[in-house]
């Protein structure tokens, strides 16, 4: 399953409740109503081999089933590359075709870009798996003094740091730089010991992207460029703000996915949901045909087209297990309790019926991507959706592995995975009950106004306007409404295609003046009081 629904989910019960939730912008995609589970796939024979033909018929079934508006794949077998492809429409708007060269934004498929980045870095000496954060950047911190000490490139990426799930996404929208935010992680609560066991981490990312570029002597989205879209000639792959933007925008694209969600019972485009700060966490785009090249690189050892870009050990260490994780109620078929399931840098990794599958999904405001490697096989697959919370990716992928190397008679894996594509639904879209007997604001709204600030979060003000509160975050003013909820207790709502509240609540002091409020555990103290 892709790793942010997966986690996600664990971290509300808790791959994207727990996103909104814990008031991440990373928003909840959304799937389709689904109702019965209805047949399986057709044609469905496991272990018969995988044509080109066959691959086509699954995506343009999974496509009409899921009701999305576009998708791409690229399939490489036997390290070549057999298919690459785009389906139905990059944009309901238009009803522009998606081709084999549209961009769509890769969410977090783009920490395997990061992790294969540290590898070249590698390779060229310029770091080592193993190295103190601290070595290159004597200045960096954590809450822990032990972490913040030892942590490396390899804890970051296979989040083994000790960082809360899913934390700190909103760090992308508050308008601070990447020096501002690195010095701020410092405040960042670890929610398990360092190395303990994992939690899914875009700030673990971020620093790993801020370790990549110390090391490399460029910024992060050039590093990348000149290690690796360069050499392998990904002439439509690069930071998503700059290639997909508005189609006005210098440098932006015209064939271009648009993002798409239910927006009340109609499908439609929404605006995309970019990332400017944690790009080594969800920052890219591509199109199916660059990814083919970079998957057929990973399953060729690190060769392409007869040039070495990474070597073999570079790539043997992004497929090894660093840290076990337990599969739980969340994954997708085939990942269930027999397949295992580990972090490598930049990857999870299970098993099916024997082989070892590194897969990395990724989730935002109206997009899915998915990425699969079977290094045994020589098998890869990259799969792009335009549709929120969408199960395709993982129907695709579980019909191509079962096509390819099921067993015969093995039970067809699309009636469950609808099924799980409804349990998510239904989390996704659960709206917490109102208090049975809700208490009024103790104090009028305007005593709520006021400037608070936070050593993590930084300076965050709270205005009235038009008879409600809002919040107006960090130097971009970043917008959040805050409404009543019982009694000193808020809703604050950061904006996004589906955005579950966070509960704030508000402290007074002894004359009864509002002194603070607690966000996710972090407490703002009001400015004055």
């Amino acid at each position: 399953m892709s790793l942010p629904i997966r986690s996600a989910l664990r971290s509300a019960c808790l791959p994207l409740v727990a996103l909104l939730s814990m008031g991440l912008v990373l928003v909840a995609p959304q799937p389709r109503a689904l109702g019965a589970e209805g047949p399986g796939l057709p044609g469905y024979a496991p272990g018969s081999g995988l044509e080109a033909d066959a691959a086509r018929r699954i995506s343009r079934w999974a496509l009409a089933d899921y009701a999305v508006p576009g998708a791409a794949i690229a399939l490489v077998q036997d390290g070549r590359l057999t298919l690459v492809e785009g389906f139905g429409v990059r944009d309901l708007g238009t009803g522009a075709p998606t081709t084999a060269d549209t961009v769509f934004q890769l969410a977090s498929v783009s920490k395997t870009f990061t992790a294969a980045t540290v590898a070249a870095l590698v390779d060229r000496k310029r770091l080592t798996w193993e190295q103190p954060m601290v070595s290159l950047l004597p200045d960096f911190r954590l809450h822990d003094a032990y972490a913040g000490r030892w942590v490396n490139a390899r804890d970051l990426l296979s989040h083994r740091a000790g960082f809360p799930a899913f934390f700190g996404d909103l760090f992308d929208h508050l308008g601070y730089g990447s020096a501002d935010v690195l010095h701020r992680i410092r405040y960042v609560k670890p929610a398990t010991s360092f190395r303990d066991r994992p939690a899914y981490s875009n700030i673990g990312f971020f620093l790993a992207g801020e370790l990549a570029a110390k090391a490399g002597g460029q910024p992060f989205p050039a590093l990348t460029r000149s290690l690796l879209f360069k050499p392998l000639a990904m002439t439509r792959t690069g930071v998503a703000t700059s290639l997909i933007g508005t189609a006005a925008a210098p440098g932006s694209l015209t064939n271009v996915s648009r993002s798409h969600a239910l927006v009340g019972d109609r499908l439609q485009v929404v605006p995309p949901n970019l990332s400017a700060l944690f790009i080594a966490a969800g920052g890219f785009a591509s199109s199916a045909n660059d990814l083919g090249r970079f998957l057929t690189l990973l399953v060729s050892g690190g060769e392409i087209d007869g040039r070495r870009v990474l070597s073999e050990a570079a790539v043997k260490a992004l497929f090894e297990p660093v840290i076990a994780e337990e599969p739980g109620f969340a994954e997708f078929p085939p990942i269930d309790e027999h397949s295992g399931f580990d972090y490598s840098p930049g990857w999870g990794v299970y098993h099916y019926n024997g082989l070892k599958v590194l897969e990395k999904g990724g989730a935002l405001d109206g997009v899915r991507t998915l990425l699969v490697v079977v290094p045994q096989k020589r098998f890869a697959v990259a799969i792009l959706a335009n549709r929120n919370l969408t199960a395709l990716p993982e129907a695709v992928r579980a019909a191509l592995l079962q096509q390819a190397f099921g067993r015969p008679g093995e039970p067809d894996l699309q009636p469950a995975i609808r099924a799980k594509a409804r349990q998510l639904e239904s989390l996704v879209l659960a709206v917490e009950p109102k208090p049975a007997n809700p208490k009024p604001a103790s104090l009028p709204l305007s005593a709520y106004t006021g400037t608070y600030v936070n050593d993590l979060f930084g300076s965050w003000s709270v205005a009235q306007r038009n008879g409600a509160l809002e919040v107006l975050a960090g130097p971009a003013r970043y917008r959040a409404t805050v409404s009543p909820w019982n009694g000193d207790t808020f809703h604050m709502l950061w904006p996004g295609v589906i955005s579950s509240p966070v509960e704030v609540p508000f402290q007074t002091d002894p004359s009864g003046r509002i002194s603070g409020f607690d966000y996710l555990g972090y407490a703002f103290r009001r400015m004055g009081s």
